[in-house]
């Protein structure tokens, strides 16, 4: 009988583990199958579920792709609750990104005091922000006569990038005000919120 083959090349746990669970629970005792992954940790998953329910295997790498040969050794899993053997994916950091120096819309006086808030409460936020990007209007936050540069050295103690706009500090003649965060360019704000894992911008 041809051996059966399952391919979870693309797919990130549960899924990989969910047809693994199902191919081996149609397997009779000492029939094998084939288990095609590409993800690292959902093959040390699928490793350790296979393990707990006495599934013989070996693992085979090339290229990045784990064939997996895998042979029923028990006639009932011991452990079926495949999602249960899913690692928690890492969650991706977040970036903010300030293209004005108040917030929202309405009176002048009001935005003002509504973004010194919303940095004020950054830091109770958790995860705190991979970086703080400003450009446009929003480098006047960071320079001298800003009412949050404190909150902002904060940040910045705690492993917080900030990155301002050098374009923008040139255009508004503001460079040599500069009183937080790191003088960058398009390449590097655009690098940034690529890997980033979302924006925000208030």
């Amino acid at each position: 009988m041809e051996k059966k083959i399952i391919d979870a090349r693309g797919l990130i746990c549960p899924k990989p583990l969910i047809l693994t669970k199902s191919a081996l629970t149609e397997l009779s005792i000492g029939e094998s199958m084939t288990v095609l992954i590409d993800n690292e940790t959902s093959k040390q998953n699928i490793e350790q579920f296979l393990e707990d329910n006495r599934a013989a295997f070996t693992t085979e790498e090339e290229n990045g792709l784990f064939k997996m040969t895998v042979t029923k050794a028990e006639g009932v899993l011991s452990h079926p609750e495949a999602e249960l053997y899913c690692a928690p994916q890492p969650k991706k950091s977040h970036v903010i990104l300030f293209r004005n120096d108040k917030l929202g819309s309405g009176p002048d006086e009001l935005r003002a005091i509504l973004i010194k808030t919303f940095i004020n409460t950054i830091k109770e936020v958790s995860p705190l922000p991979t970086a703080l990007i400003f450009y446009t209007n929003g480098i006047h936050l960071t320079v001298e006569g800003s009412a949050v540069i404190g909150p902002l050295k904060d940040l910045e103690s705690r492993g917080v990038t900030i990155m301002v706009c050098g374009t923008c500090l040139d255009y508004f003649n503001k460079k040599a005000d500069l009183r937080v965060g790191k003088v960058s360019n398009m390449f590097a704000i655009l690098e940034t919120l690529s890997s980033a894992g979302h924006v925000i911008e208030p």
